[in-house]
């Protein structure tokens, strides 16, 4: 795997974004130079203009140090997980599995099912599709509300990357009912995801928004009888939410 390969995937998810910054850029410079404008509004657009791109630039930097370089992509997340207590574990994604790669590495002895609840209609966002498009097969199909599995099934459930694709409060709260459902009673579920916070509004300005924000997620975890167990950061950009079955 190549050492850059989580900020070219990014890239190549939202590539019709990063080329209209880049002609928007172009297409600024040439006005600039070709006309004459007051000072004052000069000003005003080369600082647009820096600022738009310090946002690109930082933005593709974080997502490299996060996805190639930092405890993340090494799947610390999975740190705390005692692999010998895990009988069966499952992934959950919405078109793009970001974690059996990892899991394979650091814990090749666990078993694990995959399913894909990515919906169109309802996830349908230009990058996701690409994402999907790009997905080299297909994982089994589902409803984020119909997990097609027993109660009590899977020891371990993972989320990464994944869940805040599911918009509707209300969709989310049944697919986190849906994985308490399936979690055994001693199992663990890992959320792994970016937060609409300080940190990340930072390094991805305006596309920090797609990320939700930490109460979002709590009150998605309590409507859910879910509790958290652990609550950690995987670098400033990353939080990492162990939880369990209220008890």
């Amino acid at each position: 795997m190549s050492s850059y390969s989580g900020v070219l995937k990014i890239v190549r998810f939202n590539w019709p974004w990063y080329a209209a910054a880049a002609a928007a850029t172009l297409t600024t410079l040439v006005c600039l130079f070709l006309t004459v404008l007051p000072r004052i509004a000069i000003a005003a657009v080369v600082g647009a203009l820096v600022i738009a791109n310090l946002w690109v630039l930082m933005s593709l930097a974080v997502s490299h140090y996060v996805y190639d370089r930092s405890a993340v992509a090494r799947g610390a997340w999975l740190g705390n997980i005692d692999p010998t207590k895990v009988r069966r574990a499952m992934i959950l994604h919405a078109g793009q599995d970001e974690a059996a790669p990892t899991v394979e590495r650091v814990m090749p002895s666990i078993k694990f099912d995959v399913f894909d609840f990515y919906n169109e209609e309802r996830n349908g966002t230009s990058s996701l599709r690409r994402a999907r498009a790009l997905n080299p097969h297909r994982d089994l199909a589902i409803r984020p509300d119909e997990i097609p599995a027993d109660d009590s099934a899977f020891d371990l459930v993972l989320a990464v990357f994944a869940a805040h694709e599911i918009r509707d409060e209300s969709q989310r709260t049944a697919f986190f009912r849906e994985v308490h459902r399936v979690l055994a009673p001693t199992g663990h579920v890992i959320v792994v995801e970016h937060l609409r916070d300080f940190w990340n509004l930072v390094a991805y300005g305006p596309g920090a928004f797609h990320f939700l924000s930490e109460r979002t997620w709590l009150h998605s975890f309590v409507a859910a009888h879910l509790d958290v167990h652990r609550d950690v950061r995987c670098t400033r950009f990353v939080r990492v939410f162990e939880l369990e079955k209220r008890g």
